[in-house]
Order: structure tokens, then sequence, then C-alpha cells
């Protein structure tokens, strides 16, 4: 019997096996090498845009906070869609519609607290509104607040106006 020579491939690595040595990683190479140019998109420049949305998502059909004639504010909702974009105070201020009012509703806000502007804030909104808060009744503060916390729940709301504030209201 004879013995059993090793030839030059068992003494550079490849030992017989294709997937072993160096020509495996001049395979891996070439495959990544036609996978990434083979797919036939170029690259470009980012695409501007506008910026991404942040913070709470705005109710798109919330309600009008209302005094019943019991004294407390009643959410009564609006069929004509979102109030995003309306000035909440002014509406308010307008007072519920005819069939509203024939169910007993009312509001306390005056008519010169509108036009009125709300920002975003870290711990909710700031409301600026035309006329002195202080002077606001204990309803017609829920009433701003809790329609405006069903616009936007973000937290609590600042009223401003006329010198005074009323800082962190929630509705109630």
């Amino acid at each position: 019997m004879r013995p059993k020579t090793v030839g030059a491939a068992w003494e550079n690595g490849i030992r017989g096996t294709p997937w072993r040595g160096p020509l495996r990683e001049l395979g891996l190479a070439v495959l990544v090498l036609a996978v990434l140019t083979a797919c036939g998109i170029r690259p470009t420049d980012p695409i501007p845009g506008l910026e991404a949305p942040t913070g709470p998502v705005e109710n798109t059909s919330p309600s009008l906070y209302w005094v019943s004639a019991g004294g407390g504010v009643v959410p009564v909702g609006r069929t004509e869609g979102s109030l995003s974009g309306f000035d909440v105070v002014a509406l308010l201020a307008q007072g519920p519609t005819n069939a509203e009012q024939s169910r007993g509703l009312f509001t306390e806000v005056p008519l010169d607290a509108a036009p009125a502007t709300v920002d975003r804030v870290a711990n909710g909104l700031d409301v600026n509104l035309s006329s002195d808060v202080s002077q606001l009744s204990a309803s017609a503060v829920q009433q701003i607040v809790c329609t405006l916390l069903a616009v936007q729940p973000v937290g609590t709301v600042n009223l401003r106006g006329g010198g005074h504030s009323l800082e962190f209201q929630k509705c109630a």
C-alpha cells in the first residue's frame, strides 16, 4: 500500500473544498458586490419635506361646553366637524345654538373675551383672552378650559388677560 500524498491544495489551506479558504472570501465579496450593484436604485440627495407633527393629536370632533340650568358645565357635540383652527373662546362667547338654548344651556363666557390666542407650552396650553380673566365666573373658566382640553388633551390650561392669570386649570 502506498502512503497518501498531500497535494498543493492541502498546503495552501484550500483542502479540496471550494467553500473554505481564500476562494470563500473571494466568492462572498463577489456575491455582496453583485447584490449591491444590481438593485438599480441610484443614490439621491435627501428630499425636503415638512416637519413631522409632534405632541398629542387633536380631537377631530370635540364638544363645546355649555353651562346647564343646574349650574355645571356639560359637553355638547357639534355636527359641523372639527373645532381645530377656530377661535373656541369666540364660539363660547357667541353662545349656544337655539336648539341648545331650548335644552336650558347658556354661556357665561363674555363677548369681550374674544379674540383669544392659544399656544402650546410644556405643561399644556397658554390662552390669552381679550378681557380680564379675574372677572370670569367659575363656570366661564370651566367652559373655556374643558372645551380647549377636549380639542387638545395636553394637561392644563393657563388663562391670561387684563394683567391677571389663572394658572394650571383643569377640567373638573
